[in-house]
């Protein structure tokens, strides 16, 4: 024991060394963590399995790398062994095996695949090589993973009903539909219709919608929010548009926001939740959406509330959503 000890502490670098050691760990749990996830595996661990059951279940055909991956999640904290059985022991592979589909499970998939693909390339692209495309491939995956947002958005959303009257619900961008499922949960009587660039992302959308019952009272169509035509014809008591102005230049938002006011009936309201520039996430998100095509960097929630003004739109509250991080929700109405 004394001697390993010793040719350690005469190591170079030892706590360069130890940073790497530790970084590496938290990717290996990840990395362990998606790997299970994405081929079904994790799904069947939510009790004690063999190996083997595990392979008939997911279609699994490579038994002895299967173990060796369950062995890896055994020694990051992943899994838990029984004998020649393994079943999800930490948080997060927990929530996942109970809900391998769900936002956590996507912005997991997210992280390891699109976002390691955009650091991979993050050379090239600071040498001048263009953003790439990825939401061609991850679109869907970043609509479902947004929803991870659903918890402040629903409190966010719920607190804006309880002050005003509100029976149409028009959602910008709309993503998977939660958003439209959430006020559909709030009030019986609401309706509304959601809008979204993405024909693969509206299909989910609509699927969601019509799983619990809400087509109908719902629609959600495709259309590009900087087209006139896109827009419906009438107007509604609340406009949405959640996690999307990074989608927009700063004039391209002003002029979303004129238009969201010209849908907005008397004493009706647009609502904004977003992250935004400034907090400890910010930078790194940034540096995904500028690499990625269609995308831009965050604005300062001080920069929203300037092109509201600019739109004829008076912000009438204004919410920090969660602590230490810059994600806000603002309201907006055509009179302070």
């Amino acid at each position: 024991m004394f001697r390993p000890l010793a040719r350690l502490l005469r190591l170079p670098n030892k706590l360069a060394f130890a940073g790497l050691v530790r970084g590496m760990a938290g990717q290996v749990q990840l990395g362990c963590v998606s790997a299970l996830l994405r081929c079904g595996a994790l799904a069947t661990l939510g009790r004690f399995v063999r190996v083997e059951e595990i392979a008939r279940t997911t279609g699994l055909t490579d038994i002895d790398m299967l173990r060796s991956l369950c062995e890896l999640g055994v020694r990051r904290g992943v899994l838990r062994r029984q004998g020649d059985r393994y079943r999800a022991k930490s948080a997060l592979a927990r929530a996942l095996a109970a809900d391998p589909t769900g936002p956590m499970a996507s912005m997991v998939h997210e992280v390891t695949t699109y976002h390691l693909d955009v650091l991979r390339q993050l050379p090239e692209r600071l040498r001048g090589a263009p953003p790439a495309d990825h939401l061609a491939e991850f679109g869907p995956v970043v609509a479902k993973s947004s929803r991870i947002m659903d918890h402040w958005l629903r409190g966010w959303i719920e607190r804006l009903l309880a002050t005003r009257r509100v029976r149409s619900v028009l959602d910008l961008g709309c993503g998977s539909g939660a958003m439209l499922a959430c006020v559909a949960a709030i009030d019986p009587a609401l309706h509304g219709l959601g809008l979204d660039l993405d024909e693969a992302v509206v299909a989910d959308a609509r699927s969601l919608l019509a799983q619990q019952g809400l087509l109908g009272r719902f629609d959600v169509r495709a259309g590009d929010l900087r087209d006139c035509d896109a827009w419906p014809a009438r107007a509604y008591d609340l406009v949405t548009a959640n996690q999307n102005v990074y989608y927009f230049d700063a004039d391209e938002r002003t002029e979303l926001w004129r238009r969201a006011r010209e849908h907005l009936t008397d004493g009706g309201c647009l609502s904004i939740v977003s992250a935004m520039a400034g907090g400890p996430m910010s930078d790194y998100f940034d540096l995904i959406l500028g690499s990625t095509t269609g995308c831009l960097p965050l604005p300062t929630v001080e920069q929203v509330e300037s092109e509201l003004q600019s739109a004829g739109l008076c912000v009438v509250r204004k919410e920090r959503l969660i602590p230490g991080d810059t994600v806000y929700g603002l309201a907006a109405e055509t009179t302070c």
